[in-house]
């Protein structure tokens, strides 16, 4: 297993790309701004963009200090080659992502 660890931006931020298949095993979006922010969270096929079509999250609103999970319970997210998983916060910087992945 391997780990990507990310800044989300006010626009769309990649936070993992497959390369080849892959599971994502775990993914933790992590409020360190000194205030309530909101988040959206997508999973975007190859060669796709970030919009309503493919978001799993939208307007979450995160309390400062506070985490959301995104799997819990042996829950995988299953990804070909080129596909992303991306986030946007609502202020620049006030999340972080950490993401478990494995190929498979």
């Amino acid at each position: 297993m391997a780990i990507e660890i990310t800044e989300i931006q006010d626009s769309a931020t990649t936070v993992y790309t497959s390369t080849g298949n892959s599971a994502v095993t775990f993914a933790s979006f992590c409020n360190i701004s000194g205030s309530s922010d909101t988040l959206d969270v997508y999973v975007v096929p190859d060669t796709d963009t970030a919009d309503d079509t493919n978001i799993v999250i939208k307007q979450l609103s995160v309390n400062t200090a506070d985490t959301h999970q995104l799997y819990l319970g042996g829950e995988k997210l299953l990804l070909e080659d080129g596909d992303t998983l991306q986030a946007t916060a609502g202020t620049a910087g006030a999340f972080t992502a950490v993401v478990s992945y494995t190929s498979i």
